[in-house]
Protein backbone atom coordinates (compact mmCIF):
# COMPACT_ATOMS: atom_id res chain seq x y z
CA UNK A 1 0.00 0.00 0.00
CA UNK A 2 1.40 3.14 -1.26
CA UNK A 3 0.81 7.00 0.98
CA UNK A 4 0.31 4.20 4.56
CA UNK A 5 1.61 5.52 7.48
CA UNK A 6 3.13 3.28 9.76
CA UNK A 7 1.80 3.71 13.30
CA UNK A 8 4.31 4.69 15.70
CA UNK A 9 5.48 1.69 18.12
CA UNK A 10 3.74 1.66 21.99
CA UNK A 11 5.94 3.19 24.55
CA UNK A 12 8.05 0.58 26.60
CA UNK A 13 5.91 -0.77 29.93
CA UNK A 14 7.26 1.92 32.31
CA UNK A 15 9.98 0.63 34.64
CA UNK A 16 9.51 -0.93 37.75
CA UNK A 17 12.20 -2.35 40.50
CA UNK A 18 14.93 -0.74 38.13
CA UNK A 19 18.15 1.10 39.52
CA UNK A 20 17.36 4.08 36.98
CA UNK A 21 14.15 5.37 35.37
CA UNK A 22 14.88 6.52 31.91
CA UNK A 23 18.62 6.31 29.88
CA UNK A 24 19.69 9.82 30.74
CA UNK A 25 19.19 9.50 34.64
CA UNK A 26 21.85 6.30 33.91
CA UNK A 27 23.93 8.35 31.60
CA UNK A 28 24.04 11.47 34.42
CA UNK A 29 24.87 8.70 36.81
CA UNK A 30 27.33 7.51 35.16
CA UNK A 31 28.57 11.26 34.23
CA UNK A 32 29.00 11.90 38.23
CA UNK A 33 30.63 8.68 38.54
CA UNK A 34 33.57 9.87 35.83
CA UNK A 35 33.43 13.40 37.47
CA UNK A 36 33.96 11.98 40.65
CA UNK A 37 37.09 9.33 40.08
CA UNK A 38 38.76 11.48 37.49
CA UNK A 39 38.79 14.33 40.48
CA UNK A 40 39.93 11.65 42.98
CA UNK A 41 42.89 10.60 40.56
CA UNK A 42 43.91 14.06 40.61
CA UNK A 43 43.75 14.25 44.25
CA UNK A 44 46.04 11.02 44.22
CA UNK A 45 48.02 12.03 41.81
CA UNK A 46 48.84 15.02 43.81
CA UNK A 47 49.24 13.21 46.96
CA UNK A 48 51.77 10.55 45.63
CA UNK A 49 53.93 13.22 44.04
CA UNK A 50 54.49 15.18 47.74
CA UNK A 51 54.77 11.81 49.39
CA UNK A 52 57.46 10.88 46.81
CA UNK A 53 59.42 14.29 47.32
CA UNK A 54 59.05 13.76 51.29
CA UNK A 55 59.93 10.50 51.21
CA UNK A 56 63.53 10.89 49.23
CA UNK A 57 64.18 13.70 51.33
CA UNK A 58 63.60 11.61 54.00
CA UNK A 59 65.30 8.28 53.04
CA UNK A 60 68.63 10.60 51.38
CA UNK A 61 68.31 13.54 53.89
CA UNK A 62 70.19 16.13 51.64
CA UNK A 63 70.15 17.15 48.51
CA UNK A 64 73.41 16.33 47.82
CA UNK A 65 72.65 12.56 48.88
CA UNK A 66 69.81 12.69 46.37
CA UNK A 67 71.81 13.85 43.56
CA UNK A 68 74.64 11.23 44.53
CA UNK A 69 71.49 8.75 43.29
CA UNK A 70 70.34 8.44 39.59
CA UNK A 71 67.44 6.75 40.59
CA UNK A 72 66.12 9.65 43.41
CA UNK A 73 67.07 12.37 41.00
CA UNK A 74 64.70 9.87 38.44
CA UNK A 75 62.13 10.12 41.14
CA UNK A 76 61.99 13.97 41.99
CA UNK A 77 62.61 14.42 38.15
CA UNK A 78 59.04 12.54 37.46
CA UNK A 79 57.33 14.11 40.30
CA UNK A 80 57.83 17.29 38.90
CA UNK A 81 56.97 16.81 35.23
CA UNK A 82 53.85 15.64 36.24
CA UNK A 83 53.28 18.40 38.71
CA UNK A 84 54.46 20.42 35.52
CA UNK A 85 52.18 18.75 33.45
CA UNK A 86 48.67 19.28 35.47
CA UNK A 87 49.72 23.04 35.76
CA UNK A 88 50.11 23.41 32.24
CA UNK A 89 47.21 21.01 31.22
CA UNK A 90 44.39 22.69 33.54
CA UNK A 91 45.66 25.90 31.83
CA UNK A 92 45.55 24.35 28.52
CA UNK A 93 41.70 22.54 29.18
CA UNK A 94 40.99 25.93 30.61
CA UNK A 95 41.83 28.01 27.45
CA UNK A 96 39.92 25.64 25.41
CA UNK A 97 36.97 24.95 27.41
CA UNK A 98 36.85 29.44 27.50
CA UNK A 99 36.94 29.17 23.35
CA UNK A 100 34.51 26.95 23.42
CA UNK A 101 32.11 29.36 25.95
CA UNK A 102 33.11 31.76 23.36
CA UNK A 103 31.96 30.49 20.38
CA UNK A 104 28.75 29.20 21.90
CA UNK A 105 28.26 33.03 22.57
CA UNK A 106 29.13 34.35 19.24
CA UNK A 107 26.24 32.67 17.65
CA UNK A 108 23.29 31.07 19.86
CA UNK A 109 21.68 30.11 16.58
CA UNK A 110 24.27 28.33 15.29
CA UNK A 111 25.16 26.80 18.70
CA UNK A 112 21.52 25.50 19.13
CA UNK A 113 21.32 23.71 15.90
CA UNK A 114 24.83 22.36 16.31
CA UNK A 115 22.80 20.87 20.01
CA UNK A 116 19.69 19.30 17.57
CA UNK A 117 22.30 18.09 15.15
CA UNK A 118 24.51 15.97 18.35
CA UNK A 119 21.63 14.93 20.14
CA UNK A 120 21.49 11.28 19.03
CA UNK A 121 25.21 10.94 18.01
CA UNK A 122 28.17 9.99 19.34
CA UNK A 123 30.70 12.71 19.53
CA UNK A 124 32.10 14.87 21.78
CA UNK A 125 29.87 18.11 21.50
CA UNK A 126 29.73 20.46 23.53
CA UNK A 127 32.79 19.74 24.10
CA UNK A 128 35.17 19.37 21.09
CA UNK A 129 37.93 16.91 20.01
CA UNK A 130 40.83 18.74 21.44
CA UNK A 131 39.40 18.76 24.67
CA UNK A 132 38.86 15.06 25.00
CA UNK A 133 42.27 14.06 23.65
CA UNK A 134 43.86 16.63 26.25
CA UNK A 135 41.44 15.13 28.88
CA UNK A 136 42.49 11.88 28.03
CA UNK A 137 46.36 12.35 27.78
CA UNK A 138 46.29 13.85 31.25
CA UNK A 139 44.57 11.20 32.68
CA UNK A 140 46.71 8.55 31.55
CA UNK A 141 49.53 11.55 32.74
CA UNK A 142 48.69 11.40 36.10
CA UNK A 143 48.40 7.95 36.25
CA UNK A 144 51.88 6.42 34.93
CA UNK A 145 54.23 9.23 35.81
CA UNK A 146 53.93 9.57 39.85
CA UNK A 147 53.56 5.26 39.27
CA UNK A 148 57.32 5.69 37.12
CA UNK A 149 58.59 8.00 39.96
CA UNK A 150 57.17 5.71 42.94
CA UNK A 151 58.81 2.82 40.87
CA UNK A 152 62.36 5.11 40.80
CA UNK A 153 61.79 5.63 44.40
CA UNK A 154 61.90 2.09 45.88
CA UNK A 155 64.71 0.88 43.23
CA UNK A 156 66.72 3.93 44.65
CA UNK A 157 65.25 3.31 48.16
CA UNK A 158 66.69 -0.45 47.80
CA UNK A 159 70.01 0.06 45.93
CA UNK A 160 71.11 2.55 48.90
Amino acid sequence: MSGSVTPPAPAPPPRTGALFKDSTEALKALREEYNYWTTRLTDTSLQLSLALIAANWAVFGSADAILASVWSQVSLGLVVLALVSTVLGAKWMGELHRRQIEYAGEDCQRWDQEAAKAMNKKGPWPFTRGIEVLGRTMREIKVWVPVLAAIAFLTALLAK
